[in-house]
């Protein structure tokens, strides 16, 4: 699993804004966001089975997420996005819908090597900043969320006036 990690100067520049339609029935956008937490995007390029699965793992490790001051937006492009959020209301996340896909291409502008039609997954800080990529072969390996939660422990770590939460054993 490669990860790319963004510069100190990267990191410094927030990532592309976004306002999109959401499961939550009203317009979401990354400022929305901003010194409230750490942001953990996923960008699928549809929802298939394996999605689904997938965002059933991710609602399951929520508890761990919050826990590192740390909230999960998944967006979805494509055609079928729009038709995706009523379905994804059952998600403890917000759900998003991008259906031309420009968001995504905004996101993978940052990392030319994403690929458009894989899942990305990004770690932003509470500024907006990004801090980390990667466009995952299985968005249901545990290894990938545990991937996660060490990005989201090593933005605390940079950020302790921010009040990091208690170390958890294990990580």
């Amino acid at each position: 699993m490669e990860w790319f990690s963004f510069s100190p100067i990267q990191r410094d520049r927030p990532a592309p804004a976004f306002r999109l339609p959401s499961s939550l029935g009203r317009p979401v956008a990354l400022s929305d966001y901003r010194e409230r937490g750490n942001l953990v995007l996923i960008f699928l390029p549809g929802l298939d089975a394996g999605s689904r699965a997938a965002l059933q793992n991710f609602a399951a490790d929520m508890q761990e997420y919050e826990h590192w001051a740390a909230r999960v937006l998944v967006i979805i492009s494509g055609p079928g996005a729009e038709s995706a959020l009523e379905e994804a209301m059952a998600y403890p996340f917000p759900v998003l819908a991008d259906p031309e896909g420009t968001v995504r291409k905004a996101y993978t502008a940052l990392r030319p090597d994403l690929a458009l039609e894989e899942p990305m997954v990004f770690v932003l800080d509470r500024y907006g900043g990004p801090y980390a990529a990667l466009a995952p072969s299985d968005l249901n390996d545990p290894a990938l969320r545990q991937e996660i939660l060490r990005w989201l422990t090593f933005i605390e770590i940079q950020c302790p006036e921010c009040g990091a939460p208690e170390w958890p054993v294990g990580l």
